[in-house]
């Protein structure tokens, strides 16, 4: 896809891979608007690209809360004519290495709620401005912990919802491919960032460029995909 006038949304992008995602996306010339939930690390980290000579745009965006959400895409419908594509990357991991057996009623609510809920009102919210942009993809940020043919215990409440998040991705395709825009899950791979630790084997700069390559070089009529670096994920 041609970055010529055209406008990316990422959430969770003050930080990690999304704050990779879009400076990866900016420096190929695309109209980057970058979310996050607090306006003091979201801002700081447009000031950060600024200073390497990007040009990206702050929304103000909390995945946990619909009436956020609400907000920033009535907000994004004034500033905008079209969105050509939604990247979904916001989450949360709460317990790194938690067995099921030690899953709380909080950490499967939160995870859910802002892992899955999150991404699926916010693309809900958006579709006038995919709509205006089609062809126009969602690209639904995964994880490898989400396959549930190979699922095993651990990461409890991030599997899950990442699981239900590719559920979620499967339901969208199928009702958003009549409308002109894809939606596939993607995983970056384990990335050396404060949610994948120091332990990770790929870089920032990898995982991030894992995502943009779904943008850059995959075809938008391709759709309804659980994809990584290598190929195809089992869902």
């Amino acid at each position: 896809m041609s970055a010529s006038k055209q406008t990316v949304l990422v959430t969770g992008a003050n930080k990690g891979i999304g704050l990779e995602i879009c400076r990866q996306l900016a420096a190929q010339g695309w109209h980057v608007i970058l979310s996050a939930r607090s306006a003091e690390r979201g801002r700081s980290a447009v000031a950060q690209l600024a200073k390497e000579k990007l040009t990206v745009e702050f929304l103000e965006l909390d995945m946990e809360s619909e009436a956020s959400i609400n907000s920033a895409a009535k907000e994004l419908i004034v500033r905008l004519k079209a969105l050509h594509v939604l990247i979904n990357n916001a989450a949360i991991l709460p317990t790194w290495s938690g067995s099921i057996l030690d899953c709380t009623a909080a950490e499967l609510r939160d995870t859910f709620v802002i892992n899955t809920m999150g991404p699926v009102l916010l693309t809900l919210a958006l579709l006038p401005l995919l709509e205006a942009g089609k062809p126009a993809r969602v690209i639904n940020v995964s994880s490898q912990l989400g396959s549930v043919l190979n699922m095993g215990d651990g990461w409890a409440g991030y599997g899950i919802s990442k699981a239900a998040l590719n559920a979620a991705t499967r339901k969208l395709a199928e009702a958003l491919k009549p409308r002109g825009i894809s939606v596939n899950a993607a995983s970056p791979g384990w990335v050396r960032t404060e949610m994948g630790t120091e332990n990770a084997p790929l870089t920032v700069e990898q995982g991030g460029r894992n995502i943009v390559r779904l943008v850059t070089d995959l075809s938008a009529s391709v759709t309804n995909r659980y994809l990584e670096e290598k190929g195809e994920i089992p869902w």
